[in-house]
C-alpha cells in the first residue's frame, strides 16, 4: 500500500488529483496540504479540497492549510497576471465559466488544527522511508519543512513534484513554468535537498506530443456511460467541459492536460511515464523572463556546480495507459464499490 500526502493548490486538474489519490487501489491518501497558488487565497485552495473529499465521501482524510504566500514571489504584477488571463477567459466564454473556479461554499467540516508543514514534518518522521509526498503546486510547503526539519528531505520515501520544462515552451515564461516560477526560491530548495523525487515537466502534460493523456469529451462520454450511480463522475463531466474547451481553444492543446494526475499516478504506477536517470536539477533565480527555470546537469561542465543527482526527470508519457486508470479509479466511486 503506497501512503501518500498531496500537496495542492487546487486548480482545475488538483480536483481531480485529490479524486483519484482518495480512491486509487494500492494507495493510501494519508492526507491533503494546501498552499496559495493558481487557485486563489489558501482559504479557498483548502475550501475546495475539504468539498472535494465531501462529495468523495471521504471526510476522514484530514485537510491542513499551509502557506498563503510564497517564500519571496515576484512583482505583484506578475503575481496577478493569471487574473488577466481569467478576465481574457471571461469576454470570450461569458456564462460559460460558471463551473471554472468557483467561489467554494463553506465546507461541512474545518481543516485539520495543524499548519501543513506540520503536519508534513510529524506524518513523514512518524514513519521514515514509507510516505510519498506528492507537490502538485508551488512547492513552498515542501520547502519550508526541509529548512525547518533537517530529517524531513532524508526520511520521505520519495516527492514527486510538477513543475518545470526542458523541451516544451514555459507557460510564465519562455522558459519557466508556473509552479516553479511562482516561488522558485521554494523549488530551488526541495530539488537541492537530495531527496529522491520524480519531476513532472509540462513536457509530458502541456505538449501535444502527449495528448494521449489529456482529457477529452469522449473521456467524459467514457465516464458517464459507465456510471450508474456515481457522484464523481457526475461532477467530472458537468464541470470539465469548459475546462477542456479553454484549453483546446485558448491554449491550443488537444484537450484538458491531466498535470496533477499523472503526478499523483506515478505513486503507484510509475511505468506510465519514461524518465531519465537522476540528475541534479537547479533553478534560475535571477532576472524577469529566466526566473523559475528548469535547468538540469546531464553531462560534464568544465565551471564547477551542480549537487545531488537525486531527481529522475519524466521524459515521456503511455498516455492511453494513464487515462484508463484514471477513468478505471473514478468508476470506483459508483456507490457501494469502494465499500465492496
Amino acid at each position: 500500500m503506497e501512503r501518500l500526502i498531496l500537496d495542492v493548490d487546487s486548480a482545475g486538474d488538483d480536483i481531480l488529483a485529490v479524486l483519484f489519490a482518495a480512491a486509487a487501489p494500492g494507495m493510501k491518501l494519508e492526507g491533503v496540504t494546501t498552499v496559495t497558488g493558481a487557485a486563489g487565497p489558501i482559504e479557498q485552495v483548502t475550501n475546495v479540497v475539504l468539498n472535494t473529499l465531501s462529495l468523495a465521501g471521504r471526510d476522514d482524510i484530514p485537510v491542513a492549510a499551509g502557506a498563503w504566500r510564497p517564500i519571496v514571489g515576484n512583482s505583484k504584477a506578475d503575481m496577478e497576471a493569471p487574473v488577466n488571463v481569467e478576465k481574457q477567459l471571461i469576454a470570450r466564454y461569458g456564462d460559460r465559466l460558471r463551473t471554472f473556479n468557483p467561489k467554494a461554499p463553506e465546507p461541512r467540516r474545518p481543516a485539520d488544527s495543524r499548519h501543513a508543514v506540520d503536519f508534513l514534518i510529524e506524518t513523514v518522521l512518524a514513519s521514515p522511508g514509507e510516505v510519498t509526498v506528492a507537490a502538485t503546486g508551488p512547492m513552498t510547503n515542501l520547502a519550508l519543512a526541509i529548512l525547518q526539519e533537517p530529517r524531513f528531505a532524508r526520511s520521505v520515501k520519495r516527492l514527486l513534484l510538477l513543475g518545470g520544462c526542458f523541451a516544451t515552451p514555459g507557460n510564465m515564461t519562455p522558459v519557466s513554468e508556473y509552479n516553479i516560477w511562482a516561488d522558485p526560491e521554494a523549488a530551488r530548495v526541495v530539488l537541492n535537498a537530495g531527496a529522491d523525487a520524480i519531476l513532472v515537466p509540462l513536457d509530458v502534460c502541456e505538449d501535444n506530443r502527449a495528448a494521449t493523456g489529456m482529457m477529452t469529451r469522449d473521456d467524459l462520454y467514457d465516464l458517464d456511460e459507465a456510471a450508474t450511480d456515481n457522484p464523481v463522475a457526475a461532477m467530472i463531466t458537468d464541470v470539465f467541459p469548459i475546462y477542456i474547451d479553454i484549453w483546446r481553444e485558448f491554449f491550443a492543446l488537444m484537450g484538458f492536460p491531466m498535470d496533477d494526475v499523472i503526478t499523483v499516478a506515478l505513486a503507484i504506477d510509475p511505468d506510465i511515464c519514461t524518465m531519465t536517470e537522476p540528475r541534479f536539477v537547479d533553478v534560475v533565480l535571477d532576472g524577469r523572463i529566466a526566473r523559475g527555470q528548469t535547468v538540469a546537469y546531464h553531462g560534464r561542465q568544465i565551471l564547477p556546480g551542480g549537487g545531488p543527482p537525486a531527481t529522475r526527470i519524466c521524459s515521456g508519457i503511455d498516455g492511453r495507459r494513464f487515462m484508463r486508470l484514471f477513468k478505471d479509479t473514478i468508476g470506483r466511486y459508483e456507490r457501494g464499490s469502494l465499500e465492496a
